[in-house]
């Protein structure tokens, strides 16, 4: 996805991304904004020293959590903002320079499927994009033209466990000892079998 992202980037002036991690009954969102991005949201610097300062994002965040609440909607959930991780100290003269911020979606039944609508960014010029990651490495690009997505959930007891890479592991590793048995004459079948994906 940071490959994705980077070209994004160079085209666009609005790009912003997520990695989607689901455990249980909740959603945990990580969102990465361009510093410009945010400042068009708010007024980062509050105290017109040219950066913005920790004391500074715990009081413009809140506003921003609500902001991305309303245009990054996971259906059946209530999202709230973590101000326990704030962005580092920024020059605001960096403005393409990446602010990972963290959100909470809570669904008050358990998640089998996931109906996500993305407008951030759209009451800018040009074309905005949202590139969302899901557990299990599926992406998902938000545009003007794709502003609503259903996604199947799985996996959720282990967010992001790649299942499948385990399983061709394990076939291999099976394959490798019938392989090394049918060598040493343990085994007398002349066709062994394991499918690997």
């Amino acid at each position: 996805m940071t490959l994705l992202l980077v070209l994004l980037l160079a085209h666009e002036s609005s790009v912003s991304s997520s990695r989607l991690e689901v455990d249980g009954q909740e959603i945990r969102a990580t969102f990465t904004f361009s510093l410009e991005d945010l400042a068009g949201l708010a007024r980062l610097d509050l105290n017109r020293d040219g950066k913005v300062d920790p004391d500074e994002w715990t009081r413009v965040l809140p506003g921003i959590f609500s902001y991305v609440g309303k245009k990054f909607r996971i259906e059946g959930c209530r999202s709230e903002g973590d101000l326990r991780r704030l962005p580092p100290p920024l020059s605001m003269g960096d403005g393409r320079a990446p602010v990972t911020v963290v959100m909470r979606y809570r669904s008050f039944q358990p998640l089998e499927s996931l109906r996500i609508g993305c407008d951030l960014f759209a009451e800018h010029g040009g074309n905005p994009r949202h590139v969302a990651e899901l557990a299990g490495g599926r992406t998902i690009v938000f545009d003007r033209e794709r502003r609503l997505v259903d996604v199947a959930v799985s996996g959720r007891a282990l967010p992001g466990f790649p299942y499948h890479r385990v399983l061709v592991v394990v076939r291999l590793a099976l394959l490798a000892a019938l392989l090394a048995r049918a060598k040493s004459g343990h085994c007398r079948s002349a066709a062994i079998s394991v499918g690997v994906p």
